[in-house]
């Protein structure tokens, strides 16, 4: 049997951009209130 480490270090890199993108998504998305709103409402055009 060789020796063969489970991920190679691109594996990991790749795995590690999912689950960190994913896991940023759902706090962002359960942000109460989430930060992006709250610029856009204070930047609003005043007519």
């Amino acid at each position: 049997m060789s020796k063969e480490p489970i991920f190679t270090l691109r594996e990991f890199v790749v795995w590690a951009a999912i689950l960190g993108s994913v896991v940023g998504y759902q706090l962002w998305n359960h942000a109460d209130p989430p930060p992006l709103t709250i610029d856009l409402a204070t930047i609003e055009p005043r007519a």
